[in-house]
């Protein structure tokens, strides 16, 4: 069913998006103001922004014609480094631009996010990233996919501003 490129689409991708990135902002409120969070976000948070930028990054793929098939392949998977590599060369930044901190908050993300790290418990020493930048990140990709498939809805709140 999840094949089927009638019934997954660039709309449907980047709608949940948006509900995994407020879903993601509801944790961070919710858990990461406890104590024993000042340093990390809760992973849960990390999770599902992480699973937004998939979403926001594979809803602009597939927009431009990257087939739903090459996206569930071990090339694109849950690597968001590969996925923002092939949207940069289908143009995406000229539609979202990302600071030197968002980008390296992104690229520590993905080091968790694509080896299932925010998932499943490996012991050992992590590099978590800066959560602010992250979810910043978030929030231009939503919003700049959203516009280029779409879809109406935008973060609002936040500090971002189209370019």
């Amino acid at each position: 069913m999840h094949d089927d490129p009638l019934r997954t689409t660039p709309l449907g991708m980047i709608r949940y998006s948006h509900e995994f990135l407020e879903a993601a902002k509801i944790v961070d409120e919710n858990i990461g103001d406890q104590p024993g969070f000042e340093i990390v976000a809760p992973i849960p948070a990390q999770y599902l922004v992480g699973h937004s930028i998939e979403l926001s990054l594979k809803s602009f793929l597939l927009h431009n014609g990257i087939s739903l098939r090459e996206l569930r392949s071990s090339h694109y998977g849950h690597n968001l480094h590969a996925c923002l590599r092939k949207g940069k060369e289908l143009g995406l930044l000229n539609h979202v631009q990302f600071t030197a901190q968002e980008n390296s908050a992104f690229e520590t993300l993905n080091a968790l996010y694509s080896t299932k790290q925010l998932e499943y418990i490996v012991t050992g020493e992590k590099r978590f990233p800066i959560f602010g930048h992250i979810e910043l990140f978030a929030v231009k990709l939503c919003n700049a996919v959203s516009d280029i498939v779409g879809f109406e809805k935008q973060f609002t709140g936040y500090i971002y501003t189209k370019p």
